[in-house]
């Protein structure tokens, strides 16, 4: 957003974001990179996954990065979880990062695993749908495949399976 410095620091104070902290610079960053019509394009693709002003608004205090996520991703990851999944766009606007995560390399392996743990009633429904797609891959392996004994080698099984056809898919250029 073009715009002079002292304005957009202004309105990113009016936002909550200190300038002493690293996550204003990025903000910072997001703001003046984008042009005032790529802004709103972006908001205008949350929008259309059920995303309020009011969402994107916190979604950006949280993780300003998602601004500056390319419209292709966010709809990749936007239509892998909402229409392939069946998970809730929102989830998302409450914890952004997940846009940040590489979708054949992180989150499709990951999800092989949740949605394996929530079929056979081992992650629970009110337990948080994006944390294990945003904790470094021990977490991961501790808290969604050592910790279930008895189904962790064909948990370890789904999840490697997923994960190397991610990674023929980007040898072979069809990622």
């Amino acid at each position: 957003m073009t715009g002079n410095l002292p304005e957009l620091v202004k309105e990113l104070k009016d936002l909550g974001f200190h300038p002493s902290q690293s996550i204003f610079s990025v903000a910072l960053i997001a703001k003046t990179y984008l042009s005032k019509s790529r802004w709103n394009e972006k908001v205008d693709v949350f929008k259309k996954w059920g995303w309020s002003d009011e969402d994107v608004r916190e979604a950006f205090k949280k993780q300003p990065q998602c601004m500056l996520t390319s419209i292709d991703k966010i709809n990749s990851v936007m239509n892998f979880w909402v229409n392939q999944l069946g998970w809730d766009a929102l989830a998302i606007a409450k914890t952004p990062r997940v846009l940040g995560a590489s979708l054949e390399r992180r989150i499709i392996p990951r999800a092989s695993v949740v949605e394996y743990l929530l079929k056979r009633g081992l992650h629970k429904k009110e337990a948080s749908l994006t944390s294990p797609f945003i904790v470094i891959d021990k977490t991961f392996y501790d808290m969604y495949i050592n910790r279930f004994k008895e189904e962790s080698s064909y948990l370890l099984k789904l999840y490697e399976e997923n994960l190397n056809l991610a990674q023929t898919k980007e040898k072979t250029g069809m990622i």
